[in-house]
């Protein structure tokens, strides 16, 4: 280990955006790779569709090795980013300590020389320098000066020994991580041991983890072509609550292109069965058109398969858009994909001091994640705007199936189905968060959204998060009032402050009769109520409007995302 100078550890602390952005430029190179590995493998599964014979299989082999090296490769270099991002701030924070220190002993008037070496003024005298107290003798004073000036300089040198360790540490993580890449690259094509736990999760014999915090003590100790390896035997990895957030974005990024080669196939293969109008001479005959296996009933059954399939394509399709159209610096991370949920990040949840997660609520499907996305990305900024000097992250979580109908928003079942994902979801931020202290986390749940967020925070559960936030709720289901909900957390508030409410006075939500219990907009729930617009009449939609730009209740979801509590009106 070397130790920085002085001028070194200024620069270390002055230059900090640079290890963020440099972790963030691995992050979307790695991102721009897996969109052409996408590419590339949806070209060989479109031309696969005409091409048949030993070297079509051939060539549809070579492509799944060149897959899978691919995504060895692609996890390893991510292995770099996470090394910056993990051990990064203790180098930034350690050089601030140098530079803080330098700066106060030079205040104090004394010399720092660049390799921490620090001296008292030759002119020493009582009371100059000012740390010198002016009632002693000038001999005294002469002696005080060294004696501080030792002291100063054990504390300055201390300070760069623990930041040239801090660099070390990173330097090693990083020098390790491009020795494995080297390693593979070099057997890109060919199999890499692994180790026999991982063998039998392959084999069938095992189970990665379900606890987000075991499997992320779990995966901190895999090889990258082991965590390649266990993707390769299962799509749903990426998935995985306990995972940190940007291997998960790696990985849901090349199932999601696999998910839109398999709806394409899909399609194809419905449209080949199309009914042949040939085949049914009678079909316009009368009787026919209630025939079961008449031409038009045929049609019409063909119909609906195609347009379903041409509906999920369409999402899919959407969702690649939506995790693509990154917003100014603001990345987006896929945390989960599968046919009919997503959960996209804006920014790195574990990174970020302050986290907030989404909940949608009737109609919400992988459609429509774009709209949810934008909700989130507003979330973010307004947090931000709450507070310049902390980092947020909003997810967007579609992850549950919500009602698709108002008809069908009357059922609990559909809360309860969604309870555990959230929390599992919750437990897995707290796993993969890094960094001296816990994120600020903070759910916003609106409309059948808070249904499930109650859910979730009530009987035998406990949702861990800081905050609760409850937007145009149509009831709350079990819970009573704020003291039913079970919320952990790093602090000692009551739920009386830990719980939000907030509707519009022109929702039209309002005029529906509370159908899921107690209403956490009433005084006697006991949540902190914050303002929305106030609107004339009722309109429908006023239940959509609340994130609207620089609108009230925007600003202070914000305020409440930052912890800016005492800003919230």
């Amino acid at each position: 280990m070397s130790t920085p100078t002085v001028s070194q550890a200024r620069t270390w602390a002055s230059n900090a955006h640079f290890l963020s952005s440099t972790a963030t430029g691995i992050d979307t190179a790695v991102d721009t790779f897996d969109t052409a590995m996408n590419d590339v493998a949806r070209s060989v599964a479109t031309t696969m569709d005409s091409w048949r014979g030993d070297a079509a299989e051939a060539s549809q082999a070579r492509t799944d090795s060149e897959k899978q090296a691919g995504n060895r490769l692609a996890i390893t270099i991510l292995d770099i980013a996470d090394a910056i991002t993990r051990l990064g701030p203790d180098v930034v924070r350690s050089s601030e300590v140098v530079r803080n220190w330098a700066n106060s002993i030079a205040r104090n008037g004394f010399l720092v020389a660049d390799s921490g070496t620090v001296t008292a003024p030759a002119d020493s005298r009582p009371g100059h320098p000012i740390a010198i107290p002016a009632s002693l003798g000038y001999e005294e004073a002469r002696a005080f000066a060294v004696r501080r000036a030792a002291e100063y300089q054990s504390y300055l040198t201390d300070a760069l020994a623990t930041a040239g360790s801090a660099d070390a540490v990173l330097a090693a993580a990083i020098t390790e991580t491009l020795g494995e890449l080297v390693q593979n690259a070099d057997r890109a094509t060919t199999a890499v041991p692994l180790s026999p736990v991982v063998r039998d999760i392959i084999d069938g014999r095992g189970r990665l983890p379900s606890d987000p915090q075991v499997l992320n003590d779990f995966w901190g100790g895999l090889t990258s072509a082991e965590k390649a390896a266990l993707w390769d035997h299962d799509r749903g990895v990426g998935n995985m609550d306990g995972i940190p957030v940007a291997d998960r974005d790696h990985f849901n990024r090349r199932y999601l292109g696999e998910l839109q080669n398999e709806a394409r196939g899909k399609i194809v293969d419905i449209e080949a069965i199309e009914p042949d109008p040939a085949l049914y001479p009678t079909r316009n005959a009368p009787g026919e058109q209630g025939n079961p296996n008449g031409y038009r009933q045929r049609l019409q059954d063909w119909q609906q398969l195609h347009d379903s399939a041409t509906a999920d394509l369409a999402g899919l399709t959407g969702l690649q858009n939506t995790v693509a159209a990154e917003s100014g610096q603001r990345k987006r991370y896929l945390m989960k994909v599968d046919r009919r949920h997503a959960v996209v990040a804006v920014n790195n949840p574990d990174t970020a001091d302050n986290v907030a997660t989404y909940v949608p609520g009737t109609g919400a499907n992988i459609a429509g994640i774009g709209g949810g996305v934008e909700r989130a990305d507003r979330m973010v900024k307004a947090a931000s705007d709450a507070d310049k000097s902390s980092e947020t992250a909003t997810i967007a979580w579609f992850g549950y199936d919500a009602p698709p109908n108002l008809l069908e928003a009357g059922a609990g079942v559909y809360a309860a189905r969604g309870a555990e994902p959230l929390l599992n979801l919750q437990e897995g931020l707290r796993a993969t968060h890094e960094g001296l202290g816990r994120s600020h986390n903070t759910i916003i749940s609106h409309s059948y959204g808070t249904v499930v967020a109650a859910e979730a925070a009530s009987g035998r559960r406990e949702l861990n998060v800081d905050d609760v936030v409850f937007v145009a709720s149509p009831g709350l289901g079990g819970p009573d009032d704020v003291g039913d909900l079970n919320l952990t957390g790093p602090d000692d508030r009551p739920n009386t402050q830990r719980v939000w409410a907030t509707v519009a006075t022109d929702d039209v939500i309002n005029l529906v009769e509370v159908v899921h219990g107690a209403d956490p907009h009433d005084s006697g729930f006991g949540a902190r109520i914050f303002e929305s617009e106030r609107g004339p009449g009722v309109s429908l939609d006023a239940h959509s409007d609340y994130w609207d730009d620089k609108s009230v209740s925007l600003l202070n979801m914000g305020r409440i995302i930052a912890g800016k509590y005492g800003d919230v009106q």
